[in-house]
């Protein structure tokens, strides 16, 4: 898919973004922030470090419900930082709301243009359930106010994704919106095509890899469309795809043939072969540019455009398999504790 770069990230209020290096050391300068969120009864603290590029903050808001959803219970925050740093902040509630126990709070961050909050390389939320607080853990610093930001917010798309093949990704989720009664079904989803994972699944509801055992074979796939085959041949001829799973490059892929899916788009798929993977969390890192300016019949992507690149990723994880069966893992890919992406401002 393509369009936008938005991200949803839930590891039990901690989050771990930077750089990982599994094969050569990269020495490009990057920007990296680890973020740990807990949501109080009338505050958030939040709590950052890493490193920032020159000419990039920080900014966050609060928000009374899961993945930036709910009603905001802050304003957009800046936090101005550079170099190496490690700051936190405790928040209060705006207009002195309560987050009751035991409900699901959380915090959007964003790493943005100093100057233009707007201008976003990337960003990410993090849940936390209130069962208490704490004091913030780093040099206490206080953001400034940047703006009203949303007041309610939803940072992923409730739309069909078309599957390699035939038919759709995850035919049997449907869409929940912001507000849901009772438990989430997504929260204990088991996908009718397991292991099928959308490269971009982060920034798209219906993609939710859900419950992954270790004995499903992990495919991962994305694709593309133009109005046109000949767009689609141009498109083919410049484009470059860096698709990793934990940082690995994937290897193993294929590629579909041009064809009509969908309407009169043609469409073509990339699938990765990843096969059996170690319980723990995963996350696709994927990214397409262009060797020359490229039209799909709707916008314009590549060198010299508005979208130069395409950014995303899908995080997701692996559970031991119920029935104890043994099995015989990847040896290319690993799992790690939190989630891994790494962050090129203007890159």
């Amino acid at each position: 898919m393509k369009k936008r770069l938005l991200v949803t990230i839930m590891v039990l209020g901690i989050v771990l973004l930077g750089l990982i290096p599994v094969q050569a050391q990269d020495t490009t300068a990057t920007s990296s922030v680890q973020i740990l969120y807990v949501a109080c009864a009338d505050a958030g603290v939040i709590n950052v470090s890493g490193t920032m590029l020159a000419g990039w903050d920080i900014y966050y808001q609060l928000f009374d419900g899961p993945n930036g959803t709910g009603n905001a219970l802050s304003t957009l925050r800046q936090l101005s930082v550079s170099g190496t740093y490690a700051v936190s902040e405790r928040l209060p509630y705006a207009n002195g709301s309560v987050l009751a126990t035991g409900a699901t709070g959380s915090v959007r961050v964003l790493i943005a243009r100093e100057t233009d909050s707007s201008s976003i390389d990337f960003q990410t939320t993090v849940n936390d359930n209130q069962d208490g607080c704490s004091t913030p853990q780093n040099t206490s610093v206080t953001s400034a106010d940047s703006g009203t930001g949303a007041t309610s917010s939803s940072t992923s798309q409730a739309v069909r994704v078309l599957a390699p093949g035939s038919g759709y990704v995850n035919p049997n989720l449907e869409a929940e919106g912001d507000v849901y009664v009772g438990a989430r079904p997504s929260l204990t989803f088991r996908s009718s095509t397991p292991g099928l994972i959308f490269a971009e699944c982060d920034g798209y509801e219906l993609t939710n890899p859900g419950i992954v055992y270790d004995n499903d074979n992990v495919v991962i796939f994305w694709s593309w469309f133009t109005r046109t085959s000949a767009q689609m041949d141009q498109h083919l001829a410049t484009v470059q795809y860096s698709v990793k799973l934990n940082s690995a490059p994937l290897t193993n892929v294929t590629r579909s043939e041009p064809g009509r899916r969908g309407g009169a788009n043609t469409w073509v798929f990339f699938s990765g072969q990843v096969g059996f993977l170690r319980p723990g969390h995963y996350e696709v890192e994927y990214k397409v540019t262009w060797s020359e300016p490229h039209f799909d019949g709707y916008d314009n992507y590549g060198p010299g455009t508005d979208t130069p690149q395409i950014t995303s990723q899908c995080n997701f994880d692996i559970v031991p398999n119920p029935d104890n069966l043994s099995v015989a893992y990847s040896g290319q890919y690993f799992p790690t504790q939190y989630a891994v992406h790494d962050l090129l401002p203007g890159q």
